[in-house]
């Protein structure tokens, strides 16, 4: 089942986006290589989905080569049980055998209901989240620790803990944890691009995702996310001095290296995907501070740490500060592409002091 062919099938869903039906065939094409190897078999057609016992014991018992504390390979957790699930389910639909994805439909509303039930007794956190949750406070740690790693990089008067690994890499992912910290949002950052503000207002009507600086101002404009359709493009105005010299800095390099993304593969200057977002940034928190922290995660933290604050506000009849956080937490649930409803429910303060 190669990648291209399980793309074509997943595209016959138009409402579905670009980078889903990307991440559906990487998965599932992925799943069909390694259940082979485990089974010693090959397999070019979906049928070996059919045998569901096999392969649902698969994706949820057989160890992946992801390490526990103790060295040892993982047994996949619920959530990435589900992230395999899925592109069968959808697969499935797509070619008609719908029988074939009721089955595949059961066990995931049981695994399902496992997370939900590890959400409700971790206090909005998945089972991997529980267990690579840092404080706020660590975080700000983490961040000046790529800093300092960068400049022992940069200057070599030690031995550099990123001496064979890719310094463009960590400075993108300087770039995006900044970034992240003062407008916190999806994965979609992976597809930024850098344009100009007399540019920008030339489109008639913005298709793709931007980084725009002009001279008095500058500003993140979102169009290509999860809940586009109902929220439409956003737009987070850039007014921290650092990450705007940061950006500045950056422009320049990327237009000497004749592209405009803000990030790109360090072996092949292709623009990143979502995916590449993911595992640069888990890739680099696991390095430096043994944690993977990725995206969701990070939000999480940085809006545990405002709600916090609005919180004490409230406790200590602060409402000129109580409006303040309250702002800050409107600004994010924006930035990440849902209500401040959904963002109470589901990102409760999950780090306290």
């Amino acid at each position: 089942m190669d990648k291209q062919s399980l793309l074509n099938i997943f595209q016959q869903k138009e409402s579905r986006k670009d980078t889903t039906n990307n991440a559906y065939a990487t998965r599932l094409s992925g799943l069909a290589k390694r259940f082979g190897k485990y089974k010693e078999e090959t397999y070019d057609s979906w049928e070996f989905l059919n045998n569901v016992d096999d392969v649902i014991h698969f994706i949820c018992k057989v160890p992946n080569n992801r390490k526990d504390k103790n060295g040892e390979n993982c047994i996949p957790n619920p959530a990435t049980q589900i992230g395999n699930i899925n592109p069968i389910i959808e697969y499935l639909l797509l070619i008609n055998e719908h029988i074939l994805a009721d089955e595949y439909l059961k066990i995931k509303k049981i695994i399902d209901d496992t997370i939900d039930n590890i959400y409700k007794k971790n206090n909005g956190l998945t089972q991997l989240q529980e267990e690579n949750i840092i404080s706020y406070e660590d975080l700000l740690n983490y961040c000046e620790l790529i800093n300092k790693e960068i400049v022992s990089y940069d200057t070599k008067p030690i031995l550099s803990h990123i001496d064979n690994w890719n310094i463009e890499d960590l400075k993108s992912i300087q770039i995006l944890m900044r970034l992240y910290l003062l407008h916190p949002s999806r994965n979609e950052y992976a597809s930024l691009k850098f344009i100009t503000l007399r540019d920008y207002k030339k489109l008639k009507a913005p298709e793709l995702n931007y980084i725009v600086l002009g001279t008095k101002k500058s500003f993140i404009s979102i169009t290509n996310y999860k809940m586009s359709e109902k929220y439409g493009v956003k737009l987070q105005e850039i007014v921290d001095k650092k990450l705007l010299k940061m950006l500045r800095v950056w422009r320049t390099k990327r237009t000497q290296q004749g592209t405009d993304n803000l990030f790109v593969l360090a072996k092949t200057g292709a623009q990143w995907e979502n995916q590449n977002l993911c595992l640069v940034l888990t890739k680099f928190s696991k390095k430096l501070i043994n944690k993977n922290i990725g995206s969701t995660l990070i939000y999480k933290i940085v809006i545990s740490e405002a709600g916090y604050s609005y919180d004490q506000a409230i406790k200590n009849d602060d409402f000129t500060s109580a409006i303040k956080f309250n702002e800050v937490l409107e600004k994010f649930a924006k930035s990440r592409g849902h209500s401040q409803k959904v963002q109470k429910e589901f990102y409760k303060q999950t780090v306290s002091e």
